[in-house]
């Protein structure tokens, strides 16, 4: 009897053992509460059903990319913010941070707040607004930087948006910038560990905890043909949590297809119109795909007028240019330097720096040569010559068209792209 319950007590041990290393063998990786998204991840905007499937999977929110700068509007904004509160998300939306003074933190501020009516995001019912504050040309000053951000938030509140965020790296975010000083605390940060775990966030939350991206690779599962997605835990409830939303507002779609619709309504449904409509609705890319037809069904049975913002302007083409900014940040040409080399730290173009600079041969720069990076650039006028480019790491087809002047379909055309508009680095296409 003794030894039979000595092995029984063994077997017990061995079990519990097993089980209590196993589990913490495999421990539970970080939650995907909401996700971020771009043009990067779709060019015309992801469709309703991957919304839906994430949704169903447990992701509650996304943050849609909506502009940059004070030039450039994201072509697929507009398709997901409206897919991903027809699919019942809570929907925020962010803005790439240039600026280099507060006049012009304020002027992307109503850019932003201009392209935000444009995509039908909601200022009141709608989730927050974000300024992502991370690119690594910003001015090196932090109390200036930290001033510029200040500046930029004050002015979205003075527009009439109450729910303000912030978005950085964590090591951007301790040290370009000064936290304590921030007119916003709890903010959404990064940081990718190698192996992360629920709860556990390795951003340093130095002003109160907010969000934590923890991956910028995650792939769902059955969903690979979409690719890598950033993804967060929302410990602030900021991007998860819904009060009142737009989203109630949306009518299911059905299985209507877009042109029964219009023409059950009376409506032109040619190809030509439905393109014009797109653009009224801030889908400058108008390819006909399903996830931009739906997105336009969803805007018209909701009753969704285009916002009243000229859609002329919303992105700088090859015949207009932007503003000056007040500021133009400058860089001292070093010893092995090159205009490829300086154009790709600062996420610019060797074409946008030699006009900028006047520079007529781009393979000749001189040691001390200070050089403008940001400023208005002159177009190059009279040229009918076909133009290539090497494409670069975060390069679209989108951006290099806007660059270009060219639409993304011309381009798509000229290079015999993939649906997905795929464009691969080193090699040269045709952009003009």
């Amino acid at each position: 009897m003794k030894n039979l319950f000595k092995s029984a007590s063994i077997l017990f041990l061995s079990i519990f053992l097993t089980f209590t290393y196993g589990f913490s063998a495999f421990a539970q990786e970080p939650d995907v509460d909401f996700i971020d998204v771009s043009h990067y991840n779709n060019e015309a905007g992801l469709p309703l059903a991957f919304y839906q499937s994430i949704k169903n999977s447990g992701v509650k929110g996304v943050v849609v990319k909506v502009s940059e700068g004070y030039y450039y509007m994201d072509s697929a904004a507009s398709v997901n913010i409206t897919n991903a509160k027809q699919a019942g998300m809570v929907v925020s939306a962010y803005h790439f941070a240039r600026f280099t003074s507060n006049n012009s933190a304020k002027q992307e501020a109503q850019w932003f707040d201009k392209k935000l009516q444009v995509v039908g995001f909601n200022k009141s019912t709608d989730g927050y607004v974000v300024v992502d504050v991370e690119a690594a040309n910003l001015p090196g000053n932090t109390a200036k930087l930290t001033e510029f951000t200040n500046t930029f938030i004050s002015e979205m509140k003075r527009l009439g948006y109450k729910k303000v965020d912030i978005y950085s790296g964590s090591s951007f975010y301790n040290t370009r910038l000064t936290p304590r000083t921030l007119s916003i605390s709890n903010p959404w940060l990064a940081s990718y560990p190698a192996n992360p775990l629920k709860g556990q966030p390795t951003a340093n939350f130095s002003n109160g905890l907010g969000a934590w991206q923890w991956a910028s690779d995650y792939r769902f599962i059955g969903m690979g043909e979409y690719g890598d997605f950033d993804v967060n835990e929302d410990y602030a409830g900021k991007y998860t949590n819904q009060v009142k939303s737009s989203t109630l507002e949306v009518r299911q779609i059905g299985t209507t297809s877009l042109v029964d619709f219009m023409k059950a309504n009376g409506l032109d449904s040619s190809y030509d119109n439905r393109s014009k409509l797109a653009k009224q609705y801030g889908i400058m890319e108008y390819s006909g795909t399903s996830s931009q037809n739906l997105a336009i069904l969803s805007k018209l049975k909701s009753g969704v007028k285009p916002a009243k913002v000229n859609t002329s302007k919303l992105i700088i083409n090859g015949n207009s240019t932007p503003p000056l900014q007040e500021n133009t940040s400058t860089y001292k040409v070093k010893s092995g330097d090159n205009l490829s080399s300086i154009a790709k730290r600062y996420r610019t173009t060797v074409r946008t720096l030699a006009s900028l600079n006047n520079i007529r041969n781009v393979n000749f720069i001189r040691t001390g040569q200070v050089l403008k990076i940001t400023g208005t650039v002159s177009p190059q006028a009279g040229s009918s010559k076909a133009v290539y480019h090497v494409v670069r790491k975060g390069d679209t087809v989108s951006e290099l068209g806007q660059q270009f002047g060219t639409s993304s379909s011309q381009i798509k055309a000229w290079n015999k792209l993939d649906r997905r508009y795929t464009i691969y680095i080193g090699k040269t296409i045709r952009v003009k």
